[in-house]
């Protein structure tokens, strides 16, 4: 069994030039913490995460402490006493820059002909999306965890998953304005 057999296709692109707003409004909507990006010319360029986002929410002092910071050596920080304010103004002056700045351009790609279990490899080394390219590095799909289920189980068919989640949000949303009356 080969990639394009159980590799999503991508049906929004997001830009290395767009502003990180965007990828934050997509990874909220679409529930994604993991998302592939490309160049104008459908070039990809890389991947974004929630994790990688989150740094940049972090104060500039942690990231100040170096080595200590990313080796995990300093886990508890309350003592910065951070606000929610705060965070809000790091999170709007992140929106405002490329989303390029933040991409982890060294990952790993798979093409549509390679075999499905060198990509389900990938992902057991913790690559939880593994981005399908053709022979000009252009972005033609993504595989994870779920497009492996979609692939291999009709259970999970792609389009009725979807409509189960639209439907499930607007009840959700639903709810919610219920309680504010």
């Amino acid at each position: 069994m080969d990639c394009k057999t159980v590799m999503a296709p991508i049906k929004v692109c997001l830009y290395t030039d767009e502003p990180a707003g965007q990828v934050i409004d997509f990874m909220v909507e679409k529930h994604m913490g993991l998302v592939p990006v490309t160049e104008r010319d459908g070039t990809f360029a890389g991947l974004i995460s929630g994790d990688s986002l989150m740094a940049f929410l972090l104060p500039k002092s942690l990231s100040a402490q170096g080595s200590l910071f990313r080796q995990g050596a300093m886990k508890r920080v309350s003592f910065l006493h951070e606000t929610a304010e705060d965070m809000k103004e790091r999170l709007d002056a992140l929106r405002e820059r490329p989303i390029g700045e933040m991409l982890d351009s060294k990952v790993k790609v798979a093409t549509p002909e390679m075999p499905l279990i060198d990509a389900l490899m990938m992902i057991k080394d913790k690559q939880y999306v593994v981005p399908v390219v053709d022979a000009n590095r252009k972005l033609v799909g993504a595989i994870s965890f779920f497009s492996v289920l979609y692939g291999l189980n009709e259970e999970y068919d792609r389009e009725t998953v979807e409509k189960l989640k639209t439907a499930e949000r607007e009840a959700r949303e639903r709810e919610k304005e219920l309680k504010r009356d």
